[in-house]
């Protein structure tokens, strides 16, 4: 029914790889235009000192099932690798685990009754279904009111503050629930550990053998591709993309972009369909370093004291460390405005603030230990949407005809993961067939 229609999709990471694939099974003709020489976007991997890695962190947990289902469909089953991680947090110098009731019992940062508020907080986050209630409350007062005023200021505050550069007060209660609701999905029944996965060479694997089923289907994956905008008719119907001076023309256009790349993509009569998006983003500085021994026991260290630093990820407990030829991966992220001096800051003058700070918290590390280092920079990590927002998402179908919207934009309330991005592409998948078809 939909065989011969001609689709075009803007943008190679998950969400574009995802739709090219299921587009392609569904008998679309597919054309996947990615302007870097390379797809995967943030989920991507790189070359670093001769070993492949995720440029920036990224894990899977075991209720991943579009992940998994996925990854066993392509024949990569057997490459997913499941692990238990620990948790910490660093509270006045010192580390504390956080890794089920009992550390909650003797969590010292907080009061034995702080202690039971939190955990009661956690548990029922976890178990809430439904996050309608939450959209309109502010995140401030939603945490003030379930965990009191000492929780909040002692851990919520100065958490917070990191991720989003002190101001966080725009936030919505759904931004916690749906972070506690994902890391449910990483502790089974009694676990006292989180469980995390990885996939053996990271979501660049998956997202790589989902492009080369949907080229096996008759898709076409065009790297490079000087994308310049939207191809237009004297009726104002989206005909197709502009590529290197050229209009490749499409039944439907479907822009993958975040709010940033499609004002540039977008012609300057279609700019209004940008009104709904938020305009507030948050990018990440982070220095991944190669080190020779574990330096921490947690896979995740949360930070509650002052610290050039959001966290220290020690993605080696996930992955192991067969594919670095012994060595570990620690990741030392920044969380900050797109605009912020980090962005630019000389790669040197990163290492030296970050691994200074992390010397504070590991008091044995050595720069002598680390292998090799580099810095990576994205001014956009995820889009912050604001509490009481109208509408609460981008529409997919914006009003302009041949032209669809899906971005990691529109993937809320869940925390933005390879999950979430997947699950939303399917559902625009779906609904494209089924528009397309009807149109036959």
């Amino acid at each position: 029914m939909n065989r011969g229609r001609r689709v075009g999709i803007v943008g190679g990471g998950v969400l574009g790889a995802t739709l090219a694939l299921r587009l392609s099974q569904a008998g679309l003709q597919v054309t996947l235009l990615e302007r870097a020489p390379s797809i995967g976007g943030l989920a991507g991997a790189m070359d670093f000192g001769g070993h492949a890695v995720d440029r920036f962190y990224h894990v899977i947990v075991p209720t991943d099932d579009r992940m998994i289902d996925t990854a066993r469909e392509l024949g990569l089953g057997d490459e997913l690798h499941f692990a238990p991680v620990g948790a910490g947090f660093l509270v006045d110098g010192e580390l504390h685990d956080l890794n089920g009731l009992a550390d909650f019992l003797r969590f010292s940062p907080l009061t034995p009754a702080q202690r039971l508020r939190l955990a009661w907080f956690v548990g029922q986050c976890q178990l809430r279904s439904s996050y309608d209630a939450l959209d309109d409350i502010p995140l401030e007062t939603w945490l003030r009111r379930h965990c009191g005023s000492g929780v909040y200021e002692r851990i919520w505050k100065p958490l917070l503050d990191s991720r989003f550069e002190g101001n966080h007060s725009e936030l919505p209660a759904t931004y916690i629930w749906s972070r506690t609701k994902r890391m449910s999905g990483a502790r089974g029944a009694g676990d006292r550990r989180e469980t995390m996965g990885a996939l053996r060479g990271g979501h660049q694997r998956l997202i790589d053998a989902m492009a080369e089923r949907a080229v096996e289907l008759g898709a076409q994956l065009r790297l490079s591709a000087g994308v310049e905008g939207l191809a237009r008719d004297d009726d104002g119907r989206v005909t197709g993309v502009l590529v290197d001076g050229e209009a490749e023309p499409f039944d439907l256009t479907i822009a993958t972009l975040q709010p940033p790349g499609l004002r540039r993509l977008l012609p300057e009569p279609l700019q209004p369909l940008l009104a709904p998006y938020p305009t507030r983003f948050m990018g990440c500085v982070c220095l991944v370093l190669k080190v020779r021994r574990p330096l921490l026991p947690y896979y995740a260290l949360n930070i509650c004291d002052p610290s050039p630093i959001t966290s220290v990820i020690e993605m080696s407990h996930v992955t192991g460390t067969e594919h670095t030829d012994g060595l570990r991966l620690v990741y030392v992220p920044r969380y900050c405005d797109p605009g912020a001096p980090e962005q630019t800051e000389a790669d040197d003058s990163v290492y030296t603030r970050f691994t200074d700070m992390l010397s504070t918290i590991v008091p044995d590390f050595s720069r002598d230990e680390v292998v090799d280092w580099t810095v990576q920079r994205t001014p956009l990590v995820e889009s912050v949407h604001p509490v009481g927002a109208r509408p609460r998402l981008a529409p997919i179908w914006p009003g302009a005809d041949g032209l669809a919207l899906a971005s990691n934009a529109q993937v809320y309330p869940r925390v933005l993961s390879g999950q979430s991005v997947m699950s939303f592409a399917e559902s625009v998948a779906g609904q494209v067939t089924s528009r397309l078809g009807a149109a036959r």
